[in-house]
């Protein structure tokens, strides 16, 4: 089985592991230096590894063993499951004395968090250095996870009852009304809401689909700090990001869209 969807995946990860070498090892290298979303993949493949540290500590603690296997044998078409799956050797080097079988469950559960509840903080962000209690840093926790969300995650639409039961259970937990949201955004056909936790703030992200553009998520997190910020665009992880906040509750866009896309959203739900 090859990941056909991200090709040079394979050579980055040689790249890492020292295994690609002579015209071959050259070649990437003069590609990274001047292609920017390549970089940025190889950075966010690298950054994987140290990822997977603390989730492993967590789940083992924390999970049975045979609700991890369940959970993984529903994940295994993933790509990023795959991807550490079809490795032709382990890189004992960010894997030390860990069974690839649960390091496989440890990306399932992340990968399945669902509307239950998944801790972005608790599961994949005991490490500062990438997950922080900060306004910048639950930006950086939604990349990472919408890396991950590809337009076959999004392929069905919520029934009216649950897009409605889920938009209600994310309003309580925010104390915001979030009932006109699917109809916020013209042009793009809305597709669930999940309820997360973020260092203890309840997160809310909104998916969507956009025919040309692909996943867009609108997320609202509780703000402690009770600031209102103008919309801001950067570029984070390969993603384009609008974020704001306003009424005590900071908020963002995120896509492969367009910024100007994005900012053109992003008025619907500020103006």
């Amino acid at each position: 089985m090859t990941d056909t969807s991200r090709p040079d995946d394979a050579r980055l990860i040689a790249y890492l592991d020292g295994e690609l070498l002579g015209e071959e090892r050259d070649a990437l290298t003069a590609r990274l230096a001047s292609d920017e979303p390549l970089r940025a993949r190889l950075d966010r493949i690298q950054r994987g590894g140290r990822l997977l540290a603390p989730a492993f500590e967590a789940l083992r603690a924390e999970a049975p063993r045979a609700r991890l296997e369940a959970r993984l044998a529903a994940a295994i078409a993933t790509d990023e499951t795959r991807l550490v799956l079809e490795r032709p050797r382990a890189r004992a080097w960010r894997f030390p004395q860990w069974q690839p079988r649960l390091v496989a469950a440890a990306l399932a559960l992340f990968v399945l968090g669902g509307v239950a509840g998944v801790s972005l903080d608790g599961r994949m962000g005991r490490d500062t250095s990438v997950t922080e209690a900060t306004a910048e840093g639950w930006r950086q926790a939604v990349a990472e996870y919408w890396s991950l969300t590809t337009p076959d995650t999004l392929a069905l639409t919520p029934t009216p009852e649950r897009a409605a039961a889920e938009l209600q259970a994310a309003s309580a937990k925010l104390g915001v009304d979030l009932s006109a949201v699917p109809d916020a955004f013209p042009g793009l056909s809305f597709r669930g809401a999940q309820l997360f936790d973020f260092h203890g703030r309840p997160l809310v992200q909104i998916a969507y689909l956009d025919p040309q553009h692909g996943p867009i998520a609108y997320c609202v997190i509780a703000d402690p700090d009770h600031k209102e910020r103008a919309p801001t665009t950067e570029e984070l992880d390969g993603f384009t990001v609008v974020h704001w906040a306003s009424g005590g509750q900071a908020r963002l866009l995120i896509g492969r869209a367009p910024a100007e896309r994005l900012q053109e959203l992003a008025q619907k739900v500020t103006g």
